[in-house]
């Protein structure tokens, strides 16, 4: 019995040490990367000669990356390997890190090259990358009552960015720590601890980080000459990580029993929101597929499309509005 009291504050002690870990990992790892970079890539300063040189010499790369990564995304769908699908979103969403270490107005020099990835949107138009500012919105109702007083809010938001980040470091932990002592314990349904409000944690971890460090970039870019908003990039990613997520649900649904069924009607698919609230997120789907989450694959790709579209389309329209203007 002392020995089962105890699992519970020994993982949590274990949560918190992981992330702690993760924490130190994400700053320092690709600060370190970026030391190294800068000996192939340095900072040109700026010398638009050498910097249209330099660019147009990589932007080949860039294309291929991107080809590779929807490559990867669509194998891992079509598969059912969604480990590729998972691998191609992160990337996708990875030269975001480049505005850790980047400096000056040359977007490629040091960890900066990995955007390489985003020359093609670039090439087509440097608006393309703001078509996720809907993404804001969060941030924009936390900090509308310092909005209201006509108080900039663009200096705390790297705070709030890094406790996001934390958050959502936390969070994947738990729910690997969770689902490792199910292995342990050999149940047949995860339906406790974190499992107990979220039907997947660690998606919902990743996405909160990914969350806090797009944040963190959008504001870095405020100091740093042009850098394009790593807003679609994070929407994108995003949305296929859910995307992943519902494929994993309906893979399972498959072969599941009562126990899991009933699970699943009674725990929330990401976040423990209100009833009214996650009625108003499944609308769309609800209007055009009658029904609240997708049932195949074809489906989920339906979603996909519905949520982008609705997405982009919101984002336009906070442009129009100027919602977010001088908030970041």
């Amino acid at each position: 019995m002392r020995l089962e009291a105890l699992k519970i504050p020994v993982l949590a002690l274990l949560a918190i040490i992981f992330t702690l870990a993760l924490i130190v990992t994400t700053y320092t790892l690709f600060e370190t990367l970026d030391r190294i970079l800068r000996g192939y890539f340095p900072d040109i300063w700026w010398d638009p000669e050498r910097i249209e040189v330099v660019t147009n010499s990589v932007r080949p790369i860039g294309y291929i990356c991107l080809v590779v990564v929807i490559a990867l995304i669509f194998v891992g769908f079509i598969t059912e390997r969604r480990h590729f699908a998972f691998l191609g979103s992160f990337a996708f969403f990875l030269p975001t890190f480049g505005y850790f270490a980047t400096y000056m107005f040359f977007f490629l020099t040091g960890i900066g090259i990995l955007r390489v990835m985003w020359l093609p949107l670039l090439d087509l138009s440097p608006t393309l990358l703001k078509l996720g500012d809907v993404s804001y919105l969060p941030l924009w109702i936390v900090m509308y009552p310092r909005i209201l007083q006509d108080v900039h809010v663009w200096h705390a938001t790297p705070l709030l960015a890094n406790l996001i980040i934390f958050a959502g470091l936390l969070i994947f932990c738990i729910g690997t720590l969770t689902w490792l002592y199910d292995k342990f314990e050999k149940k047949k349904v995860i339906d406790f601890w974190i499992y107990k409000y979220s039907r997947h944690p660690q998606y919902l971890g990743f996405i909160l980080l990914s969350y806090g460090i797009m944040l963190f970039a959008s504001t870095e870019s405020r100091y740093r000459g042009f850098q394009p908003e790593p807003s679609f990039p994070w929407l994108i990613s995003t949305l296929l990580v859910i995307c992943i997520a519902l494929a994993e649900e309906i893979k399972m649904i498959k072969q599941a029993d009562e126990q899991y069924l009933e699970y699943r009607r009674n725990t929330p698919f990401m976040l423990p929101l209100p009833r009214f609230l996650s009625k108003i997120l499944t609308a769309p789907n609800r209007i055009l597929l009658k029904k609240d989450f997708p049932e195949s694959g074809r489906e989920i790709l339906y979603t996909f499309v519905i949520y982008c579209t609705v997405l982009i389309s919101l984002s336009i329209l906070t442009h129009q509005l100027n919602l977010f203007e001088g908030m970041l």
